[in-house]
């Protein structure tokens, strides 16, 4: 299969074409046709810097993937090749990710693609949205009437969790810079803050 390989750490340069054998199916993951991924700071970080996982390159990075079923391992039950699926399973510690024509993920980690989206913004939810929820659901434990303030409304990991946040009943309060108060409105943000023309103090109160 094609794969995008990264050998040294550098710009966007670094990325060199090459093929790679197939992954081969085990317990609890499936193999997976890529359709689509997506960038994450955290992919650019990887390629450019030196982190504690510098030393599994070479790599096949990018985390988050969307993409068809071809193969389950055994113990999958909630999955069958043909199914469209998303998730965020790779791409870091040795764990190849998805700059490659199949991908081999831990079942655990994906979920059926809605309907309702494209295979592209499929790809484009995993970290943000996990992100979201888990400082959200997880470590907040946001409630129906609790008052929220949301920094950069219309970021990856803001625009998500406006909707998550309203979705678990909270008024949400969102900062964003001036191009974006609309689409921090259409978001559906309770009241949304000009952040470059209001005092902090005052937005906060």
């Amino acid at each position: 299969m094609k794969a995008m390989i990264v050998r040294q750490l550098g710009a966007a340069d670094v990325f060199e074409q090459t093929e790679k054998p197939m992954p081969v199916v085990k317990a609890g993951h499936m193999v997976v046709e890529v359709r689509a991924s997506s960038v994450n700071p955290l992919d650019t970080m990887l390629r450019s810097v030196e982190t504690p996982w510098s030393a599994n390159l070479p790599e096949i990075l990018h985390g988050d993937v969307a993409g068809i079923v071809k193969e389950v391992g055994e113990g999958v039950t909630r999955f069958k090749p043909g199914d469209e699926v998303y998730g965020c399973a790779g791409g870091i510690a040795g764990q190849d990710g998805a700059l490659a024509e199949y991908m081999l993920v831990d079942a655990d980690l994906m979920a059926h693609k809605p309907n309702s989206l494209t295979m592209e913004e499929s790809a484009a939810l995993p970290l943000v949205a996990l992100t979201a929820w888990e400082a959200l659901h997880d470590k907040m434990k946001i409630q129906k009437g609790d008052n929220i303030l949301i920094h950069g409304a219309t970021g990856g990991v803001g625009h998500i969790a406006i909707q998550l946040a309203k979705h678990f009943g909270a008024t949400v309060t969102a900062t964003t810079t001036p191009r974006n108060l609309e689409t921090a409105r259409q978001l559906n943000a309770d009241h949304v803050v000009n952040s470059v023309d209001t005092p902090v103090a005052d937005y906060v109160r």
